[in-house]
């Protein structure tokens, strides 16, 4: 019988199940068939109402409602409080994480996410079940303290600044280990040079590119960037991936353009345009982040989610690694100058991404994990 590893997490943006389905897909490529491997999302499928609704909260959060946000963000980082909403919130959710776990069996459990941590240790108990209980931090730099419980068996981090982060919260030393943040293999694996790609993409071989992604939802000032963009570098051609969000999609298409571009909606060719671009805009996700610095693209970073992604702003310019620019005449500003032929800082700042790059990552922490199974 199959051994059975079970990831929890929610679908508050895409970047943890994403970071689960790199975690199984190098765990399948190291050992195909051996193991039964199940993502879930416990908040929205196991908890009741009106937890189960956070999920879809996290977008209105994020966007329109960000000043609750930052109060949400500040304020649950006092201890007490944390341990006060755990315990209210513990007798309304545990029986239902519980009674799941008690119906998979799952002989290794990995939480991706910040919130699946203390619950489901407190589910783990409560279901009578003795397994190994392991986090996966799968924010680059700036981490909440509710991604730390000392009591798990193990805690991976991406960054040395994440392990100081998780060290100061209480996390033993003894249980720490630093790999990189897990993306899909794909973009290690990729090795064809920029000009195959555009060819294969329908690009222009020999004219440079400007990757413009907006996450899995298309949002930010996507075509805002955009059109400023067309209109300062004249020498450049536009790749726009505006993910779901096809009203955006629909407009930009009806838009004259001064310069090439080509428009994606949701991809799953990300390495591939990556690979063939010379600069990134892109607000600052841990993942996509990690994604261009394997590709060696330096990412422009045009906005972030105050708390979990300031850290990764200061990660980029500190490492001298991109850039930050928040508006899209700045945005425009710093294309126009990293692509004059004269400057060499594109060459440095690609040179820098490339060395921060961990694209063994999700094969170092799959091989950790099958440790305990």
């Amino acid at each position: 019988m199959q051994k059975r590893i079970l990831f929890l997490m929610s679908d508050t943006g895409g970047g943890h199940r994403a970071s689960a389905k790199a975690i199984k897909e190098a765990i399948d490529h190291l050992h195909p068939h051996k193991y039964d491997i199940w993502i879930e999302d416990i908040w929205q499928h196991h908890t009741c109402w009106p937890f189960n609704a956070i999920p879809r909260t996290y977008s209105w959060l994020t966007g329109p409602g960000l000043p609750v946000w930052k109060a949400m963000w500040r304020v649950s980082h006092f201890p007490y409080v944390q341990r006060a909403t755990f315990n209210f919130i513990t007798p309304l959710i545990i029986p239902g994480v519980a009674r799941y776990f008690r119906a998979v069996k799952p002989d290794l459990i990995v939480s991706v996410h910040p919130l699946m941590n203390h619950l489901g240790l407190k589910g783990l108990k409560q279901a009578g079940l003795d397994v190994p209980f392991i986090t996966v931090v799968t924010d680059l730099v700036t981490i909440h303290p509710a991604w730390i419980c000392p009591r798990v068996t193990h805690c991976i981090v991406p960054t040395e600044a994440a392990r100081r982060h998780a060290l100061k919260y209480g996390m033993p030393a003894a249980k720490l280990a630093v790999y990189g943040q897990p993306v899909s293999l794909k973009f290690a694996h990729l090795k064809a040079d920029k000009q195959t790609l555009r060819r294969q993409l329908g690009l222009e071989p020999n004219r440079q590119t400007v990757l413009i992604v907006g996450g899995g939802e298309g949002f930010g000032q996507v075509g805002d960037i955009a059109r400023q963009i067309a209109r300062t570098v004249p020498q450049a051609q536009l790749v726009i991936v505006t993910g779901r969000n096809q009203i955006l999609k629909a407009k930009l298409e009806a838009t004259p353009w001064e310069i090439p571009i080509h428009l994606y909606g949701f991809v799953e060719n990300m390495p591939e345009l990556m690979r063939a671009s010379d600069v990134l805009i892109t607000k600052a996700g841990p993942g996509t982040i990690s994604e261009a610095f394997i590709a060696g693209l330096p990412p422009v970073i045009s906005g972030f989610i105050p708390g979990q992604e300031s850290g990764n702003v200061a990660y980029v310019q500190d490492n001298q690694a991109g850039a930050y620019a928040d508006t899209p005449d700045r945005i425009a500003e710093v294309v126009l100058d990293w692509l004059r032929p004269d400057n060499a800082i594109l060459q440095q700042v690609t040179q820098n991404a490339a060395r921060l790059a961990r694209p063994q990552a999700s094969l170092e922490i799959a091989m950790d994990l099958c440790q305990y199974v």
